[in-house]
């Protein structure tokens, strides 16, 4: 207790980088006492029955674990709270509510442990005490963590009236279409709840900053320049989101999921154009240059192909590339969808094998070729494969004489040139594959400058071109 009123007289105004790393341990040490708290209160109510009776000599142990884990948590809270960006009222109040539980815990103790026979009326007031603290402190605790709404949710609307809160607002509907998605509802904000709410938001305001709605983004923290309508380079959500991990600036923080490729390009745009509350995407988008990343980003181009139904393969067809040494395998159990795998033949590939397959080419959706002396000629009669979601040519001798050929597969989304001659060549291919997500490129004569472009040109496209 001492220590305590100590440090609330700000004994620690400036506490050193060991008291802050302490304090990173409080949500961990904080659920010791409510475990042993929780077990002191049931044995003391089920001891209340005769066959229960023995567990009375651990209830005065389970109250003293209780209470010493109860004081660690307090001092570890009170080293977590100087780090700052805490509602004030709500952090007075969790933490005199966590002491006051600590202290009626060691007079649970003491009571039990010098008077087990007798004092029954205070040992239950104090039990009712301690359950109801529990409840409440940990009640802040996570208001402080994730907002003072967190609880409640999606409570019924009479409980959140009750306490205090409006009625729920109807959830925004899914988009469907691209021409009704919003550049704040639907991009922005949805980024902004998943990712930043739970440090900036009304019970814990890091740097100052809430990131709640669209008025408070703009109102921004202490750092005037938060964000800059019209220049992204300017804004500071930019630069803290863009930082290396590692650094201390980095947004999220924590250890927090960081915003993908995809939604740092979207946020750079949305303040681009001037930080618009509201505006639908396919207006605000002139120039057509983010319409293919937003369309990924909300789901918005899924592949249809498997929708479809295909006929049931010949099954000779598939018996003969079985004896060249393809493995092929179904991939639906109510369509013919198929597989074909010849990367781990002893066979050599020949042209004849890429005619047979031909004959797949309703069915065929996955094709491995890796390491199987692919030539350049072969990609011609292979980019009439129209149904082809995935295709892999890694360690082949194939250049960007044979990859042209491949711009017909309209439905590809996944690329392995992995470990072949295909360089600049990617540049023209890629255009014409609208639905491809990932394409590798580590080991090929694709330079980083060819890399940085078609990081440019392809917002939304995952590029592997170096080891993971």
């Amino acid at each position: 207790m001492g220590l305590i009123l100590l440090l609330n007289v700000g004994i620690l105004d400036n506490p050193p980088d060991i008291v802050l790393f302490f304090g990173r341990f409080h949500p961990l040490v904080v659920h010791l006492p409510i475990g042993f708290l929780i077990m002191a209160i049931m044995l003391q109510v089920a001891t209340q029955r005769t066959k229960f009776k023995p567990l009375a000599v651990y209830i005065s142990l389970a109250w003293f674990m209780g209470a010493v884990s109860a004081l660690v948590a307090v001092i570890f809270g009170y080293f977590l709270s100087l780090s700052g960006d805490y509602d004030e009222d709500t952090l007075f109040w969790h933490q005199w509510a966590g002491i006051a539980l600590m202290l009626l815990s060691f007079a649970s103790y003491i009571i039990h442990k010098r008077w087990k026979n007798s004092l029954s009326a205070p040992k239950w007031a104090l039990g009712l005490l301690v359950g109801f603290l529990l409840m409440f402190t940990g009640h802040l605790g996570g208001n402080l963590t994730h907002g003072s709404t967190y609880l409640l949710q999606y409570a019924p609307n009479p409980v959140r009236n009750m306490a205090g809160l409006p009625s729920k607002v109807e959830p925004r509907k899914k988009v469907a279409v691209l021409d009704s998605a919003d550049v704040f509802l639907d991009l922005v904000l949805p980024m902004m709840q998943s990712k930043c709410v739970s440090c900036h938001n009304q019970g814990k305001k890091k740097g100052g900053l809430l990131l709640t709605s669209y008025e408070m983004m703009m109102l921004g923290g202490e750092s005037d320049n938060t964000i800059v309508p019209g220049d992204a380079l300017k804004s500071e959500l930019v630069r803290r989101i863009t930082l290396p991990m590692e650094h201390d600036d980095f947004m999220p923080s924590e250890g927090k999921p960081p915003l993908t490729d995809q939604e740092v390009v979207l946020i750079k745009w949305w303040i681009k154009i001037g930080a618009p509350s509201n505006g639908f995407v396919t207006q605000l988008d002139t120039e057509k240059a983010l319409t293919p990343l937003v369309s990924n980003y909300l789901g918005l181009d899924k592949n249809n192909l498997f929708n479809k139904k295909v006929p049931p393969p010949d099954r000779t067809v598939i018996d003969s590339l079985i004896n060249r040494g393809f493995v092929v395998n179904p991939l639906m159990k109510d369509n013919y969808f198929l597989d074909a795998n010849y990367s781990l033949s002893e066979y050599t590939l020949e042209a004849s094998d890429i005619e047979t397959l031909l004959e797949l080419k309703e069915q065929l959706v996955w094709l491995n070729l890796g390491n199987s002396k692919v030539e350049d000629a072969y990609l011609e009669k292979i980019g009439l494969l129209y149904n082809l979601v995935k295709l892999d040519l890694k360690g082949n001798e194939i250049t960007d004489t044979g990859i042209k050929h491949l711009s017909k597969l309209e439905n590809l989304e996944s690329l392995n040139l992995y470990g072949t001659k295909v360089s600049k060549g990617v540049l023209e291919l890629l255009p014409h594959l609208t639905k491809l997500k990932k394409i590798y490129l580590w080991q090929t004569q694709v330079t980083r400058q060819t890399i940085t472009q078609l990081k440019k040109e392809n917002p939304g496209l995952t590029i592997i071109y170096e080891r993971e």
